[in-house]
């Protein structure tokens, strides 16, 4: 078995031991999560909000986290863009990557500035990787370390992507959780963030070349026994 199929078998048992049932959803699930838990959670970055961002089902995922009653109670979504021409550093500060219409956006006062100069060199087939949110109950299991590396390796499997990015505020990052998730690099309080209706925040990039994902990957298989399971998450992204 590829190490990609032996790891989606691994982590979707671990995440099971850990009670939480993973399968794909959709984006307008992704939505009303988010809705339903504004207590916890702040909104959507417009990358994914289909009527702000104009993502579609094809230039995205979404995966959910169920507990044993069927609750949601962790999250992630993907996203691809294509950047063969521009790069990360053009593509926030346009902020094409967030808005389907960035004039609007400009004339509300969103705005989007990072300084890490590696922006720049963020091109091609680019992951974003964003709303990620675990229920209170379920925060401290490294639930992070399973979650954001099957994020990143299904991205991979279905789009062939060069880099997988996430920003992260910096008090997340100060947490911990871009280590936890297994990010190779991490920019710290590079970015300026203002965009509708997430507000203002200031944060770090998180990023990876995609052959360090797979590196980091084969490294947690072999520290690792791989169940002999099936699984919807397993199962869709192997095909």
């Amino acid at each position: 078995m590829d190490l990609l199929g032996r790891f989606f078998l691994w982590a979707d048992t671990a995440a099971r031991d850990l009670g939480v049932t993973l399968s794909f959803g959709s984006l307008q699930d992704l939505l009303e999560a988010n809705r339903s838990n504004s207590d916890s959670w702040r909104p959507l970055v417009p990358v994914f909000d289909e009527a702000l961002g104009g993502v579609t089902p094809e230039t995205a995922f979404v995966l959910i986290g169920r507990n044993k009653h069927g609750e949601v109670v962790t999250t992630q979504a993907g996203r691809i863009f294509d950047w063969p021409e521009t790069s990360l550093k053009d593509e926030a500060a346009s902020l094409r990557m967030f808005f389907a219409d960035p004039d609007a956006a400009f004339a509300r006062g969103d705005r989007c500035k990072i300084t890490t100069p590696i922006a720049e060199k963020i091109n091609g087939r680019v992951v974003f990787s964003g709303a990620v949110w675990y229920r209170r109950d379920f925060r401290g299991k490294d639930l992070a370390s399973i979650q954001s590396r099957i994020g990143r390796a299904y991205a991979f499997t279905r789009w062939n992507s060069d880099f997988t990015i996430g920003m992260m505020a910096d008090g997340v990052i100060a947490g911990g959780l871009a280590e936890r998730a297994g990010y190779t690099k991490i920019e710290r309080s590079c970015i300026e963030l203002v965009a509708s209706p997430l507000g203002e925040m200031r944060c770090g990039l998180g990023w990876m070349p995609s052959d360090e994902l797979l590196a980091d990957l084969a490294t947690m298989m072999g520290r690792v026994a791989v169940p002999v399971i099936e699984s919807r998450v397993a199962e869709e992204a192997n095909h």
